[in-house]
């Protein structure tokens, strides 16, 4: 992740970014698709992000990026759907880890970052790893066998809640 205007961007940066979110899962997908065939079924579950739904300052490459993730997702589910292997893709918001951690706790005002943080989220929390790995057991198991080409929120309704202009 870096935080780049267009015009600060470099073609490499671009191209890692979606070296490492788009390209790696089309093509470990590609990899696998011989042995879900072999087994008669499959569950792709890709990683997206809500920076593929809307878009945070100078992080056009990520954005770019995580919406080509929700993209090949669909169109996957209609390819693949035919050999019985479902495609689907996790589309986190804020979820915590050492490096959300670390940029919070960098801020001036650390407490009240996590304050506000907290209220943008309905469920008055973030995030935690558990929480999308238990999504992605769920859609990668017999459970969710009519599930597919979906792109599923999970962000404690951060997407949902518009901000009020005072």
């Amino acid at each position: 992740m870096f935080e780049k205007t267009l015009e600060q961007m470099q073609l490499d940066d671009w191209n890692q970014m979606l070296a490492v979110n788009l390209t790696a899962p089309a093509f470990l997908s590609r990899a696998l698709l011989s042995l879900m065939r072999a087994a008669g079924a499959g569950s792709i579950v890709n990683i997206g992000s809500i920076e593929g739904l809307a878009a945070n300052p100078e992080h056009a490459a990520y954005c770019a990026s995580k919406g080509g993730v929700h993209a090949l997702t669909k169109a996957l589910a209609v390819d693949l759907g035919r050999d019985n292997i479902r495609v689907n893709a996790i589309t986190p918001g804020w979820i915590r880890s050492d490096l959300s951690d670390d940029y919070i706790n960098a801020l001036q005002d650390p407490e009240s970052a996590w304050e506000d943080l907290y209220k943008m989220h309905p469920a008055g929390r973030v995030g935690e790893p558990e929480d999308v790995g238990r999504l992605a057991a769920y859609l990668a198991s017999d459970a969710s066998s009519f599930i597919t080409g979906q792109v599923i929120v999970i962000d404690g309704g951060r997407t949902s809640k518009l901000p009020l202009p005072f």
